[in-house]
């Protein structure tokens, strides 16, 4: 086992965070303790139709506030050329900050809204990292689903039509300065959308716990993560939709989100990029269908930290931990079956040769991804995997 304390430690968790039902009806008070009373509104098109609390908050922010500027998004998987078109809606008003509500999606238009807000220029010139050079304006981020963790990264993705690939505008100036987990807003969420969603949060929380970039510090996030996801999924799965069971779920979501951002990503993770980008898959349910491989893979090769969780869900002293591991994978994958994440990738379009080979030829520009797996994980194992789930 990895000794982490003999290593030098970098943690970052740069946002402020509230929890509770009801807490968004507090956003104006908390947006002018700061000074903000201009804001710029970006709500998720799916969330603004279908739920009346994020109604509810718009109008309490357009009747509280000195200024609104409302965008209601509608790109599920917004590209680079979408966000400079959106940009115009906000370039004729000074703005204090920016609000979003929505999935992860919304979260990082409404992240690169705020970056453009100060930095000229087409969208595409600040993809990559180091790129964004005048500070963007704060971000207030209240996510209405519980699986994106880009309420607490500085990460904010978009697709590059011309080479047909997700890259994100990378600053450590994105953390959002502030966010509210209000389990409202999780009240228009369609059972796919909670399993896909927390299966996602799941991935962030197991990736992160064994990447080789996990730390002492991650690993307390990573595991706290991971407790309150397992069993409010298991909940869900159960059609358990409780105050105390979506709030679990959001802050299980963010821990999350702040173990993946200090420790690494992994192949599961990294996957789900050409899935969304050449099938139209929403990344959470991308991640979600690679994950039990990846956790069965690396336990089939020796892998066994798994232990340590497994003894989160399970009293078996007697076990040791390698036979831990292996039933902890039978575990994931028992969970993924229960929320109805699919198990192959034919129902995503993955049907031909062609279609799998596209998957795996582009997958390999997120390498420094698999090469936080504990266990090599390369060309030849993204194959495998690939074909397995044909």
């Amino acid at each position: 086992m990895k000794d982490f304390l003999k290593e030098n430690v970098r943690f970052i968790m740069r946002t402020e965070l509230f929890a509770g039902n009801g807490i968004a009806m507090e956003l104006p008070e908390k947006l002018k303790s700061f000074g903000w009373n201009r804001v710029g509104l970006v709500v998720d098109k799916g969330a603004y139709q279908g739920n009346s609390y994020v109604n509810d908050i718009a109008r309490l922010l357009e009747k509280s506030m000195e200024k609104v500027v409302l965008l209601v998004g509608e790109m599920p998987e917004p590209t680079y050329d979408y966000l400079d078109k959106v940009k115009t809606v906000f370039e004729s008003s000074d703005l204090d900050c920016f609000v979003g509500i929505g999935g992860g999606s919304a979260l990082d238009l409404t992240k690169g809204l705020a970056t453009l807000k100060t930095n000229k220029g087409p969208a595409i010139e600040y993809r990559g990292f180091g790129k964004v050079k005048e500070v963007p304006l704060p971000v207030v981020a209240l996510p209405t689903t519980a699986g994106t963790g880009s309420e607490v990264t500085p990460y904010a993705v978009f697709i590059d039509t011309k080479e047909r690939w997700k890259f994100g505008i990378n600053t450590e100036y994105n953390y959002p300065r502030l966010s509210l987990y209000d389990p409202g807003f999780l009240d228009s969420c369609p059972d796919m959308v909670y399993a896909s969603a927390g299966m996602d949060a799941m991935t962030h929380t197991l990736e992160s716990f064994v990447a080789n970039g996990a730390s002492s510090y991650s690993r307390i996030f990573s595991i706290e993560a991971f407790k309150l996801l397992f069993a409010n999924l298991k909940k869900i799965a159960q059609k358990d939709r409780s105050i105390n069971t979506k709030l679990n779920l959001l802050v299980g979501s963010g821990l999350a989100g702040v173990a993946l951002m200090n420790a690494g990503a992994g192949p599961a993770g990294a996957l789900s990029y050409p899935l969304g980008v050449y099938f139209d898959v929403p990344h959470g349910l991308a991640g979600s269908v690679f994950l039990p491989g990846v956790v069965t893979y690396n336990v089939e090769n020796g892998y066994t930290d798994y232990a340590i969780l497994y003894d989160l869900i399970a009293n078996e002293p007697s076990l040791g931990s390698a036979e831990k591991s292996i039933r902890f994978a039978e575990e994931i994958r028992k969970l993924s079956a229960a929320l109805g994440i699919p198990t192959d990738l034919k129902g995503f379009g993955v049907k031909t040769e062609d279609d799998a080979k596209l998957i795996i030829d582009n997958s390999m520009q997120l390498k420094a991804a698999f090469d936080q797996n504990p266990v090599p994980f390369g060309r030849d194992e993204i194959e495998k995997l690939i074909y397995s789930l044909r």
